[in-house]
């Protein structure tokens, strides 16, 4: 028995070459390609070896003996042409081919044999006149039909049967051309037989031209040895293609477990010539060098070359060693191969050989058409369970989820119970509130620790309900809270800090922003240790304005309720609570899933179609319109109105844009969308008081009045179903979204408890904002800056506004607020990462949560999933 010669690290090379053939995974298409190795060695070492690797390509067979793993070639060539050595390595393959891998088909190859041996006139083995056909002869005709010999009777025609045999032979010549062109023309492995600059049109005919002229000038007397070096190049490239398309085994072939190993092909070019000379190491050397040449381009990675050659004095002076061989033979996808030669001198004497085991051995012993029987049964019996399985929606099966229980709460937010003082008062008490927590930050804070915050507001709305459902009050209480429990905490704490808020009024629906915002720049100019801005509750064109101009003056802003994704206008911008990209990604996934559409008096079901009712010209509405529909392809044009009329307002020119000008337009086209398409929905993200309008008109002018209505909606409309907005409207089954949990909500964080607890104990547990959020992220915005502060105070850097923005934007900077966590991490600075969203119902009770998405908290499993039934769904979270 053969073994691979005992030279250093010979159990590496072996183990690695058994691993580069065996180890071709069966969804393998294109890589890794492994490059040529070339030992250089003596005549004797280098048969020992070739034979050892030989050997472990075949393994016994219990029916036939010893039988080959894998086509493979082992040539010692002692003389001839690289046109000579290539014929013999297809002839090789062939001969070591497994049977049960079925017959190796070597087409191309084949085809530009078939056209030389015709061109030399000694092996015409395609029929003349498929030649003669391409090639221009006017003398060369297919030959006539011959009607003499046995006929077809057929009634009253008499067809001879040799008449059918020619056609049937013109035909299969017809479609053999054919299957022929659009291989060449269509498929990517068989361009690289057409040369580079080629710019006809790729047909059979042209191909055999090509074919044809290349091997003429290969043959020319006196010709040019790049003739010569085009034609094995054309040669090689049609065997390497063929040897590719045999390792790509389909699906369903009975030989594709015995086609996993990669062809191996092992030549020996250290024998002498019959008449001395260099024997076969030309043409040897050649081949390596043209295959290594072909191999970067062609598609091929089932191929293995193991070459020997003389050890000359000139040859290989950068030689490896085996170690570094078997490493190539491991090569990672995308490697380009260059051939790696290994200088190889006598073996030590007492060295120990290494035998070379199989490289493959079947585990389950199938022959191709029993395992092609079992495949086909498998086959059979999946479609027949496919068929089965596909009635199973119409059986009312226990597989499908047949939950249509409407979606709805357990833990209600119940209602204020009384209105309390005057909402005038209660704004200018929580104004009262902020002065004196800044008379405290004046009188007992620490000068160096002290530091100012802006707020930029709105003016208190005029309409009674508009002010119940807005943030302006609440918004005031939450600052005036923050700045009361960093003022108790500072006094104890060495970093702790005093914070002053000056308020700014920006006028009705923030009209006058900018100009506050360049007042507020004027101010920091004066004021090193005003720290940052926060405020700006609405996304609007004015209070983008405004930040752009703080953004610009590198003033660090921490707005609170604002969600539209167009205030994130620099660097210098966060915002506490999600953006409206987010709110959009988890109220589609909701409505998606969740059964909110009535179809019964006790059944619901998901949205299957969706209209958007949105304006055009409002910031949040706009953008907040255009996510969703983005995120829920069933929306269709998205229902457009401007408040007051549209008198000086240019409208948008958008095609997805359906434009109304009343809101009895408006509540028309709902009654239509949601009349016309079963288990539609409204999601509403224009302001709250069109909603109110739209409640009104829908029930009084549309013909849909009475009718189950679902609406959607954002944080806008929470005020107003927390206060109570919405009561004795039956008809109205409303999902409205909040910033933080409700109270009493098991997985609020401690610092959220607090905040909520501080709340009660002012402002007590009835109150009217109790819930809506607007507190909250007021709180959580001063916080922001404050903590920043703090931690440039601990790291003894000066309070400044550069300083300040620096931490926030660290990407590491994480605070437990009383709307849940907010975590500015790298690539997410500008809001925090998974900011806590919630869906609550609004019934009868009150509001309840639906839905949690979002980190409430540090350590709190809590905002991953969410439930309906006995499903669990998983919450999207921030890209």
């Amino acid at each position: 028995m053969p073994e691979f010669p005992g030279w250093d690290h010979s159990g590496e090379f072996t183990e690695a070459y058994r691993k580069a053939v065996r180890g071709r995974s069966r969804l393998s298409k294109r890589g890794p390609k492994h490059p040529p190795v070339v030992l250089r060695t003596g005549p004797e070492e280098a048969q020992q070896a070739l034979e050892a690797l030989e050997l472990g390509l075949q393994r016994s067979s219990r029916a036939r003996g010893i039988v080959p793993c894998t086509p493979y070639a082992h040539v010692d060539w002692r003389g001839g042409s690289r046109t000579e050595l290539i014929a013999r390595i297809a002839e090789q393959l062939r001969e070591n081919a497994p049977d049960e891998a079925g017959r190796l088909r070597l087409p191309a190859y084949d085809l530009l044999r078939d056209v030389a041996d015709h061109e030399a006139g000694t092996d015409a083995q395609l029929a003349d006149r498929v030649f003669a056909r391409h090639r221009g002869r006017t003398t060369a005709v297919l030959p006539t039909r011959d009607t003499t010999g046995p006929t077809l009777n057929a009634g009253f025609m008499t067809v001879p049967l040799r008449s059918l045999w020619s056609l049937a032979e013109r035909l299969h010549l017809k479609l053999w051309e054919l299957g022929w062109e659009w291989r060449l023309a269509r498929r990517r492995r068989f361009r690289l037989l057409w040369p580079e600059n080629y710019r006809g049109k790729r047909t059979y005919a042209a191909a055999l031209d090509e074919f044809r002229r290349t091997w003429e000038a290969a043959v020319r007397p006196g010709g040019d040895t790049r003739d010569a070096e085009r034609w094995d190049g054309l040669l090689l490239t049609a065997l390497m293609t063929d040897l590719y398309a045999h390792a790509r085994q389909g699906l369903l072939h009975p030989g594709r477990r015995r086609r996993r190993p990669r062809h191996a092909l092992l030549l020996n070019g250290t024998r002498p010539g019959p008449g001395g000379g260099d024997g076969g190491s030309t043409a040897v050397t050649g081949f390596v060098r043209l295959y290594a040449e072909l191999q970067r381009p062609g598609p091929n990675a089932a191929t293995v070359v193991v070459a020997a050659l003389p050890d000359t004095h000139d040859a290989a002076p950068g030689a490896g060693t085996l170690e570094e061989a078997a490493r190539r033979l491991d090569p990672p996808k995308g490697a380009i191969p260059t051939p790696y030669e290994v200088r190889l001198p006598r073996p030590e004497p007492g060295s120990r050989s290494v035998a070379v085991l199989p490289v493959w051995t079947p585990w389950v012993r199938l022959r191709p058409g029993r395992e092609l029987a079992l495949e086909a049964g498998a086959l059979a019996v999946a479609l027949w369970l496919a068929g089965q399985l596909a009635w199973i929606p119409y059986l009312g099966s226990p597989f499908t989820d047949t939950y249509t229980r409407c979606l709805t709460g357990s833990d209600y937010v119940g209602r204020p119970e009384s209105p309390g003082p005057g909402l005038p008062t209660q704004y200018a008490d929580a104004l009262d509130m902020i002065a004196e927590q800044n008379r405290v930050a004046e009188t007992q804070g620490r000068p160096e620790r002290t530091v100012t915050i802006a707020h930029v507001r709105a003016s208190m709305a005029a309409n009674e309900a508009e002010r119940r459902s807005g943030g302006a009050v609440p918004e005031l209480r939450g600052l005036a809270l923050a700045q009361r429990s960093l003022h108790r905490l500072a006094p104890a704490n060495d970093n702790g800090i005093w914070v002053r808020i000056k308020t700014y009024d920006a006028g009705v629906q923030f009209a006058n922003a900018r100009e506050v915002a360049a007042e507020v720049v004027r101010e920091a100019k004066k004021d090193q240790h005003l720290i940052g801005v926060t405020g700006f509750t609405e996304s609007r064109k004015e209070t983008v304005e405004a930040l752009r101009v703080l953004n610009s003056a590198r003033i660090p802003i921490v707005s609170s309720t604002a969600t539209a994704k167009a205030m994130e206008v620099g660097r210098y911008y966060h915002g506490a609570a999600p953006n409206n990209k987010r709110e959009a990604r988890v109220v589609a996934e909701f409505v998606r899933r969740a059964n909110t559409v009535r179809t019964g008096s006790d059944s619901c079901a998901p949205a299957e179609g969706v209209a958007v009712v949105t304006d055009p010209t409002d910031v949040y509405s706009d953008e907040l319109g255009k996510e969703f529909a983005r995120n829920f392809r069933s929306t269709g044009s998205r229902i457009g109105y401007i408040p007051g009329g549209n008198s000086g307002v240019v409208v948008p020119n958008e095609s997805d844009l359906d434009m109304k000008f009343s809101m009895s337009e408006v509540a028309e086209a709902v009654c239509g969308r949601v009349a016309g398409k079963r288990n539609t929905l409204v999601y509403w993200t224009s302001r709250v008081r069109e909603f109110d309008n739209f409640l009104e008109t829908y029930q009084s002018l549309s013909k849909c009045a009475n009718r189950d209505l679902t609406v959607v909606g954002g944080n806008e409309l929470t005020n107003a179903a927390l206060s109570g907005g919405f009561v004795g409207k039956s008809w109205l089954r409303l999902y409205h979204t909040a910033h933080m949990l409700p109270a009493g909500h098991p997985d609020r964080s401690a610092t959220a408890k607090a905040f909520h607890d501080a709340y009660t104990e002012e402002f007590t547990g009835s109150d009217l904002w109790l819930n809506d959020g607007h507190a909250a992220l007021a709180h959580d915005a001063v916080q922001v800056l404050a903590q920043a502060t703090s931690q440039a105070n601990a790291a003894g850097v000066e309070l400044s506004r550069p300083n300040v923005q620096q931490i926030v934007n660290s990407g590491s900077f994480d605070l437990e607020g009383a709307s849940g966590r907010l975590r500015f991490a790298a690539g997410s600075l500008q809001r925090p990462l998974n900011k806590l969203l919630t869906v609550l119902h609004h019934g009868k009770d009150g509001s309840a949560p639906v839905l949690m998405c979002g980190d409430p908290g540090k350590n709190i499993d809590a905002g991953k999933e969410w439930r309906q039934g006995g499903t669990t769904y998983g919450c999207p979270e921030d890209e």
